[in-house]
């Protein structure tokens, strides 16, 4: 049995409860949240953060033990405790041999939105079940709901067993859901998209966005230099930055995810769901799982090291305090847990990295694209369909077209392979053959890739750019997707009743809060065999 298919043959864990159970679980991602943002800041936060650090339970080292860190994979890990391997998540779309196209990691074309435009979105391609399934199945009473900018977030975190899921959709400016949870939006809903919060953005002082805290220097010092060459569109690079487009036009909500008040938004959403889904107020425990998704645009745009971020999380982190006292109000601060954690890292600028010293490289898409042509042409002249998709930076084989041709598999992986790792972007393509194989390896990344490994999904040719190559085809800006340290690296801090306070450097991963929690909670829940429990985080570890 290949030992990524092994889920159903894991242990599961004991039953007994480690102590008394929360009304509310309150569990945050906030989406490309490297470990770094809670430690280089924490002496200029005042809220959320400084809470969170004087108050929960610090893992230093905690990082996910896969090598797509993308976020479809890591919000699906977070509630589940699963690796793609197990839960077929293996990336944000994947190519479906039988409809010939590209899916995304949550369509459901059997569902419809619901409240506004959109896609119908559910979690069916989600193999397997969420702590928050496990909730409901034990307290049916029980509420579980997420809410995100994102539908693959707010959906992943969930479940299948969620009573909701809402995320923004840039087309009305307004949250949706879809028919897989409800057959008509909830009335908070309708009255909430009525308010057009969203549009308050285009009027002052929102507009321009403009630093929080006045005094530049501080910035400077934390995160340097404000016009960084390597930024976004090499332009619009420097404080403060004016909007785009006007409210009613889609550019205007797709340019404001690019703000910090993306988090504003799913905060007010979030503030209306404690209500609205009466959260927290009774025995049975509740969750809500928020995806505050402002960090991973603005990082994206700006990079990790840049005043857009760093002035990012200093607002969102009086949005979370803003949550958590809402949270606490309903709850107790008895009755409340809260989780912190994100669902990937990111790459500094390519441009900082060359200014340190170090070997980095914009590998552009065409780079890797044309050599896998270049090969195609040289040993297969006039043989279509041998690669029927390319989804950065990784190759889809046509087995069919292989094989009708009377070719070997194995002869045109090596002969792509060789042509990729002759750009000078490359470190390594893993292949089937390779991910599968159990012969002893010291490679450190391939039991990385193992467990992002899901045969019916995962591309042919997994491509592993070299350290610092960042593979894409914008001008600036930077991103993740890659099993380096700085894009698995992520906070996770617990926080409430019977947590102890502290700082914990041990190994860990987001791949352990499922299996604590449910096993906080009394649930038995398999443990993946390379996560563990978090013993240390309670104020009497039990054995």
């Amino acid at each position: 049995m290949p030992k990524f298919h092994r889920w159903w043959v894991l242990p599961l864990l004991a039953a007994a409860a480690w102590g008394a159970e929360p009304r509310l679980i309150l569990v945050v991602s906030v989406d490309q949240m490297r470990h770094d943002y809670l430690t280089r800041l924490a002496s200029v936060y005042q809220g959320g953060f400084k809470t969170l650090l004087e108050r929960g339970a610090v893992f230093t080292q905690a990082m996910y033990r896969h090598s797509n860190n993308e976020t479809g994979p890591g919000h699906s890990v977070i509630l589940s405790g699963r690796h793609g391997s197990s839960s077929g998540i293996v990336t944000n779309s994947w190519w479906d041999p039988y409809l010939n196209r590209p899916v995304n990691v949550v369509d459901d074309p059997v569902h419809r939105p619901v409240g506004g435009p959109g896609r119908g979105a559910s979690p069916a391609n989600f193999i397997g079940f969420t702590v928050g399934d496990k909730i409901k199945q034990k307290w049916p009473q029980s509420r579980v709901v997420g809410v995100s900018m994102k539908d693959r977030s707010a959906i992943l975190m969930t479940g299948h067993r969620a009573d909701a899921a809402y995320w923004f959709e840039n087309e009305c400016g307004c949250f949706v859901t879809s028919t897989y949870y409800t057959p008509r939006p909830p009335g908070w809903l309708v009255e909430f998209n009525g308010r057009k919060l969203p549009d308050r953005y285009f009027q002052k002082p929102f507009n321009p966005w403009n630093r929080l805290l006045p005094d530049a220097a501080l910035y400077e010092k934390y995160a340097g230099m404000d016009a960084f060459f390597g930024e976004w569109d090499l332009k619009d690079i420097v404080f403060p930055h004016l909007h785009r487009g006007r409210p009613g036009e889609a550019d205007y909500y797709e340019y404001l995810r690019r703000t910090p008040y993306a988090d504003e938004l799913v905060l007010e959403a979030a503030l209306e769901i404690l209500r609205s889904h009466d959260l927290g107020t009774d025995e049975a425990p509740d969750v809500l799982a928020v995806g505050f998704s402002g960090a991973d645009v603005v990082g994206h745009t700006y990079g990790p090291d840049s005043h857009e971020q760093m002035d990012e999380l200093l607002r969102l982190d009086l949005v979370m305090e803003k949550l958590f006292q809402a949270a606490e109000a309903r709850a107790g601060r008895a009755g409340l847990l809260v989780i912190l954690t994100s669902d990937h890292g990111v790459m500094p600028l390519v441009e900082r990295l060359q200014k340190e010293g170090k070997d980095a490289r914009r590998v552009k898409p065409t780079t890797l694209e044309e050599a896998v042509g270049a090969a195609l042409k040289k040993h297969y002249p006039g043989t279509p369909g041998l690669v029927v998709d390319f989804d950065v930076p990784n190759f889809t084989l046509g087995l069919e077209a292989i094989q009708k041709h009377g070719l070997k598999r194995a002869d045109v992986e090596q002969n792509l392979i060789s042509a990729l790792l002759a750009t000078g972007g490359v470190a390594h393509v893993y292949t089937h053959s390779e991910t599968l194989s159990d012969k002893p390896s010291s490679d450190p990344y391939l039991p990385l890739f193992q467990n992002s490994f899901y045969q019916p999904r995962t591309p042919h040719l997994m491509v592993l750019p070299k350290k610092y190559h960042y593979v894409d085809s914008r001008v600036g800006g930077t991103g993740h997707g890659t099993p380096y340290e700085y894009d698995r690296h992520v906070p996770m801090v617990w926080m409430g009743a019977g947590i102890r306070p502290g700082r914990h450097s041990a190994a860990a991963g987001p791949e352990d809060i499922a299996p604590t929690l449910a096993k906080m909670l009394g649930i038995e829940y398999p443990l993946e065999r390379d996560a563990r429990l978090l013993h240390e985080l309670l104020t009497q570890p039990r054995p």
